[in-house]
């Protein structure tokens, strides 16, 4: 019997029945859809976690390494199960040329590394998360040049420089727990301990990396702090366990936050699609109401008719939703099987989307009991004598016909019966607002990271060409080469050498612990605070966001650093956003001390008509092994994966807020014209035409829309800002300042939009439009 209810109401309500149904199927979709990206990425990472054996704290170190002090570090520390050093081969990206073109890595920012499979624990896998073995000639690749260079099994590698050579035969590609995101600028290739060997002997150079794994995990901020306050090599960025998790859930973690957001908006324009759809079926069915009341039929009994309908529609939807979201499932988590593999099956991973589905249904039988309510303010008499709901109207009593001035007549009748129903159009204009948002958002926030400003959030000022330096026995001297040859090259506008020192800070808790600050004049590049300046004097120190929130500081408080061997106040004169090394840095106008340098950077800007790429040219060949970025060329290669699919998430958002628009205007026209067939029929009988009533309903979408149009870019200015600002936090850069694109947020989507609410009103009115006038009046 409820079949032939769907069935018959179908029949007669085809359109109205049929966007409910691909309504409630798309939310079911995007819903089930998000929970399972979010499954899986959660699953995936654990799994890789698990397979590679990831170490809890590493520590990098550049310089000669004394093992003695590992030893007795090791054996006196009763958190440590297990440690292990890694030599790690750095070597210069001119030198490394991959698959069949032989294109070189010289433009690449990522820092190099051959490495051999580690013994016990952080093991590189291969695709299928097998712990990786290479034989001599083979090598095994980083995922990220699969992807940037279109790499397959069994393509060459050649590694040349000067009269030596050496060629490589892809054996595998890595999933490296610790390098794998590309986020992360630096690369392990895995190749033989022979290979490696030979390798060491004609180029590059080793840096090592301490890897410990621990007794309790829950101890990690003790083993650091016990680590920071050793004699332990230091040299270089220190990473742990947390870290590891948070970069390589990093990427799809934002664009699963996005869907849901896209997911939740979704699911709150599904009620209001309901509430629309449910109201014109019932005033369709008015007089048919009327009926049933007045032979005594039960009010709940009505009401059940009705929840049957639309239990059937809801369970089908729901059910398609689910059941296409598997079928597409591959477009949303491909890069997490990419990147970190597919998640072992579990009862969870399957369920979680499909508890996200029955919340959907849930939902809409929900308010549909809340809307049927509305059933019992329905007088059987009333419904009987006029068959249609009389809808109150209230002011706009000052807009009178006989004092238009320069208005048309149908504008005006338009503007008139808006301002007199404004209460009905309300939730219109909601919901306009939401398509906005859902489109803009997307729109700006990609807009922002291909955006050359984005550079401001890695802590670095906006420069033309960035030269790294990396610790060696000779990098002081080499620097000041450097510095020397461009202050006399008459190419360069300006320049700023930095130089990153690692120091002691004292922590809330009383312990020291380690913190990379630089040291330089930070007026030349200036950067974008969130709050206070730039150091002014060598008594002032500035803090990254998270550096602040962990140390509990804010702009004008004091900590204490250990400089040169003695204690010295600080004064927090800034705080500045950094999503580079963890977001833990500080800038500073301290003295250095050469044997706790990190690393050398030299910031510099090219005179107008001068070649950037000539100019990086130039100096990657007299400076060699010195790494020469573009810094534009930097974010598209860190952030490109992330890039790229936020691009189909601003697509598919894109895609859904105009749906939405167009499903949404044609249940309210449907709704409007029901309730409107009286007066229309009246119209008609005065000599207005078809086109004369479709132009007034036209007016009032338009005036409508534009209404949210401009509120929805108010609200993508103020609370999507403060989304992007929550995303954001995540990496370090909480004030995220959204670049929108004028042309596009303003006047393209906007264009559209009321392009497709203008056609959407077009078509929904004509099929009022040729229904018979006497019929209505005798209605």
């Amino acid at each position: 019997m409820l079949l032939q209810i769907v069935k018959r109401d179908f029949q007669r309500n085809k359109i109205i029945t049929l966007v409910l149904f691909v309504f409630i199927l798309l939310s079911a979709l995007l819903m089930a859809a998000a929970s399972h990206m979010i499954m899986e990425l959660s699953g995936s990472l654990n799994h890789l976690l698990a397979q590679s054996k990831a170490p809890h704290y590493v520590q990098m170190h550049a310089g000669p390494l004394d093992r003695d002090t590992v030893q007795r570090f090791v054996s006196e520390q009763p958190l440590i199960a297990d440690q292990q050093t890694v030599e790690m081969l750095g070597i210069d990206g001119s030198h490394i040329f991959l698959g069949p073109s032989g294109q070189s890595e010289e433009n690449s920012v990522m820092d190099i590394g051959f490495v051999r499979q580690n013994p016990s624990f952080d093991l590189l896998l291969n695709l299928d998360n097998q712990v990786i073995q290479v034989a001599a000639g083979e090598i095994a690749v980083p995922i990220y040049y699969m992807q940037q260079h279109n790499l397959k099994i069994g393509d060459p590698v050649r590694i040349a420089s000067g009269t030596f050579e050496q060629e490589f035969t892809i054996a595998h590609f890595v999933r490296d727990v610790q390098m794998n995101p590309s986020i992360v600028s630096s690369k392990r290739f895995v190749v033989n301990d022979a290979d490696f060997r030979r390798l060491q002997g004609n180029l590059g150079e080793i840096e090592y990396l301490l890897e410990f794994q621990l007794t309790d995990l829950s101890k990690l901020s003790e083993f650091s702090n016990a680590y920071q306050a050793s004699d332990m090599p230091n040299k270089g960025p220190a990473i742990d366990y947390s870290l590891f998790k948070t970069l390589n859930a990093l990427t799809d973690g934002i664009i699963a936050i996005v869907i849901i957001l896209v997911s939740f908006l979704l699911m709150l324009i599904a009620v209001l699609c309901l509430r629309f759809t449910m109201i014109a079926t019932m005033e369709e069915d008015y007089r048919e109401i009327g009926v049933m009341k007045a032979i005594g039929i039960p009010q709940q009994e009505i009401k059940r008719i009705y929840l049957a309908k639309y239990t059937v529609i809801a369970a089908l939807s729901s059910l398609g939703g689910y059941f296409i979201s598997l079928a597409v499932m591959r477009l949303f988590t491909a890069n997490i099987s990419l990147y970190l593999g597919a998640a072992p099956n579990s009862w969870l991973k399957h369920t979680v989307p499909v508890l996200a589905v029955c919340l959907i249904f849930g939902m809409v039988i929900l308010f549909c009991r809340m809307i049927l309510r509305r059933l019992s303010r329905i007088s059987a008499v009333e419904a009987l004598r006029s068959g249609t709901v009389h809808e109150k109207r209230s002011g706009a009593r000052w807009l009178k016909l006989d004092k238009r001035k320069y208005m048309k007549v149908n504008t005006f009748l338009g503007l008139k019966d808006l301002m007199a129903r404004i209460s009905t159009f309300t939730l219109l204009l909601f919901v306009y607002v939401i398509c906005v948002f859902i489109i803009i958002v997307p729109v700006n926030l990609l807009n922002t990271l291909q955006s050359p400003g984005f550079v401001a959030y890695m802590g670095v000022g906006q420069s033309d060409i960035r030269i790294d330096l990396q610790q060696s026995k000779d990098t002081e001297q080499r620097f000041e080469r450097l510095t020397a040859a461009i202050d006399n090259d008459p190419e360069i506008k300006r320049y700023s050498p930095l130089i990153t020192s690692r120091f002691k800070v004292l922590g809330g808790d009383g312990v020291w612990e380690n913190l990379n600050v630089e040291s330089g004049d930070f007026s030349i590049f200036p950067l974008s605070y969130i709050s206070g300046a730039a150091p002014g004097n060598n008594n002032e120190l500035a803090l990254s966001d998270l550096n602040a929130s962990e140390l509990d500081k804010k702009v004008g408080d004091t900590l204490v650093l250990l400089v040169g061997g003695a204690e010295k106040e600080m004064k927090v004169s800034g705080i500045y956003q950094d999503i580079t090394n963890g977001g833990r840095t500080a800038k500073a106008q301290l003295p250095h001390d050469p044997n706790s340098v990190l690393w050398y950077v030299v910031a510099l800007d090219v005179l107008p008509g001068v070649s950037v790429q000539a100019k990086m040219d130039q100096y990657a060949e007299a400076f060699y092994p010195a790494k020469i970025t573009h810094l534009q060329s930097y974010l598209s290669q860190t952030l490109g994966n992330t890039i790229s699919q936020l691009k189909l998430v601003t697509l598919l958002a894109a895609g859904i807020g105009l749906s939405i628009s167009i499903l949404i205007t044609s249940l309210f026209l449907k709704m409007q014209l029901a309730k409107d067939s009286p007066q229309m029929a009246i119209m008609r009988s005065l000599g207005f035409t078809r086109q004369d009533i479709r132009m007034q309903y036209l007016v009032r979408l338009l005036l409508i829309s534009v209404t949210g149009i401009l509120f929805g870019i108010l609200a993508s200015g103020t609370i999507g800002q403060s989304l992007v600002g929550l995303l954001g936090s995540f990496m370090g850069a909480s004030r995220i300042q959204l670049v929108v694109n004028p042309a596009a947020a303003y006047l393209l989507l906007p264009a559209v939009l009321l392009l497709v609410v203008t056609v959407t009103t077009l078509v929904s009115s004509r099929s009022r439009g040729t229904s018979s006038i006497t019929k209505q009046i005798v209605a």
